[in-house]
């Protein structure tokens, strides 16, 4: 039986393992042995039809150039022994400007869509006197992201995304929505979701979100789970910050308004730069929505 291969937490691995390796003068003592494994488990997981992200590329470049295929564990750590660590470390080296102009493109794209999602929601919460404005995290059991890879996640939001577009229940009365996908090094692959509701007819955060986070179980096939910002002590932290941007938001209250505006744009911050996807299955993805 193949053991499966935490895709999210290896590619975080390989980027942080390659900004080691390319700040060191000397080779780790367990350097080759390291470099072997780590290349084996990317193969596992590697599409050349994938766009790689920063120093990632060094490694789906690595493989383009050098066939690995049925080398054994002791005959690849020779293999890699042919040349030396400062070799190596060179290599690296030589993505870095890369990692840095990937990391520039993010930003970028990040700024863009938090002008694009400020003009949408301020659209959206001008509709009704009132809205019911509703934010829910969508990720994977901690237990279960071996069982998850990327196309896997993508396919799960594109279930979610055609629930929302038939507007039954609980996206009935939904005025406008967005998300933005991401990965973490412990977090996985994850979505934060934000709903906007005729307030008039929608009045309960907590179980809208609590709807929506039994739907993703379901599309996930129990995988999935999820995080109410709407439990009152997530609420009455809030509170107590003067950050409460989600819940009951009257457009004619600025300092609500404001609040809202404010929460949204965690959704794209352009600084948020460990939580960025690491790859793309083709290269017009949308990470936000």
């Amino acid at each position: 039986m193949s053991i499966r291969i935490n895709e999210s937490a290896l590619l975080i691995k390989l980027e942080n393992t390659t900004k080691y390796w390319i700040e060191l003068e000397t080779a780790p003592e367990s350097f080759f042995q390291d470099f072997a494994a780590l290349l084996y488990d990317f193969k596992k997981i590697y599409h050349r039809s994938y766009r790689y992200f920063g120093y990632i590329k060094a490694w789906s470049d690595w493989l383009e150039n050098y066939d690995i295929a049925g080398l054994t564990s002791n005959e690849l750590i020779g293999y890699l022994q042919s040349k030396s660590f400062k070799e190596y470390r060179q290599y690296f080296i030589g993505y870095k400007s890369v990692h840095l102009k990937d990391l520039r493109q993010h930003k970028e794209n990040e700024k863009r869509n938090k002008k694009s999602l400020n003009e949408k929601v301020t659209e959206a919460i001008q509709r009704y006197s009132k809205s019911e404005v509703v934010r829910v995290d969508l990720s994977y059991l901690k237990e279960r992201h071996e069982h998850v890879n990327l196309e896997d996640f993508c396919d799960d939001m594109e279930q979610l995304r055609k629930e929302i577009g038939k507007r039954k229940e609980p996206f009935d009365d939904l005025v406008d929505y967005a998300w933005a996908l991401e990965q973490g090094e412990t977090k996985g692959y994850h979505c934060h979701l934000l709903l906007i509701f005729n307030g008039h007819k929608k009045q309960s955060g907590w179980g809208i979100a609590k709807q929506v986070g039994t739907l993703w179980k379901g599309i996930t096939g129990g995988l999935g789970m999820y995080f109410n910002c709407h439990d009152p002590e997530q609420l009455d932290q809030y509170t107590k910050l003067n950050i409460l941007g989600i819940g009951r938001i009257h457009r004619d209250n600025t300092e609500e308004v404001s609040r809202f505006l404010n929460a949204v744009t965690y959704l794209v911050r352009p600084e948020k730069e460990e939580q960025h996807l690491r790859i793309k299955p083709f290269f017009r993805m949308r990470t936000y929505q």
